[in-house]
């Protein structure tokens, strides 16, 4: 905008609008998802990271974190805060920890869930994990995967292991059928599906089991 007062001109701007992007564009997108550090230990904290997103305009990021069964069902929320940091307490003991991280930008919003926590240990445990067990392999019908154990407070005299099949976003799992080996064969029937393994590890007559993260769903 132009105004003039005698031979007097001055230029101003207004302020800019929001960036334009193609109608296609409404929300963020996600280049990698939100995650979990911690251990879960009564008492002990969990801190969130968002993860990695494309987004329009400034980025915020909420945080819910919800306490579920050892299937990672049943979930209720539990903080009512929006903080990412969670400590657990003494009703978690036994129950797995999820969040789930809402992403707002200036075109919309989107929903990412990050893998099950947990199962959370009894404050003060003689056996917990210090390195959660994870999943090595290909995410396809007929790929091998391998649970690697992680590394435990103590060393465990046995471990035992069972593979869950859950929804496309680690929730709501169910124990596989006979799947109960270190290395498990995905099947047709996980198509669309990811698959967690839980690590039961026993030592001096304490066992604790521990989730890995879900694989990506199975194409």
């Amino acid at each position: 905008m132009r105004a003039s007062n005698g031979t007097t001109i001055q230029n101003t701007f207004s302020t800019a609008t929001p960036a334009v992007v193609p109608s296609s564009v409404r929300h963020p997108t996600r280049v990698e998802g939100p995650d979990v550090s911690g251990y879960a230990v009564v008492g002990q904290q969990l801190v969130a990271a968002p993860g990695i997103w494309k987004g329009v305009g400034p980025t915020t990021f909420t945080y819910r974190w919800y306490r579920c069964d050892a299937n990672g069902s049943h979930c209720s929320l539990a903080q009512g805060s929006s903080s990412n940091i969670y400590t657990a307490v003494a009703k978690d003991t036994g129950d797995t920890i999820a969040l789930t991280v809402k992403v707002t930008d200036a075109v919309g919003s989107a929903t990412a869930y990050s893998s099950l926590v947990g199962p959370v240990a009894a404050a003060g445990a003689t056996l917990t994990p210090t390195t959660a067990p994870t999943i090595a392999g290909t995410a396809r019908v007929g790929g091998a995967l391998s649970v690697e154990r992680g590394v435990w407070s103590a060393r465990p005299s046995r471990y035992a292991t069972t593979w869950l099949r859950c929804n496309a976003n680690g929730r709501l799992c169910a124990p596989i059928a006979g799947a109960t080996r270190a290395t498990y064969t995905a099947t047709a029937a996980d198509a669309g599906h990811t698959l967690v393994a839980v690590v039961a590890a026993s030592a001096g007559g304490t066992t604790q089991s521990a989730l890995t993260a879900a694989t990506a769903p199975i194409t």
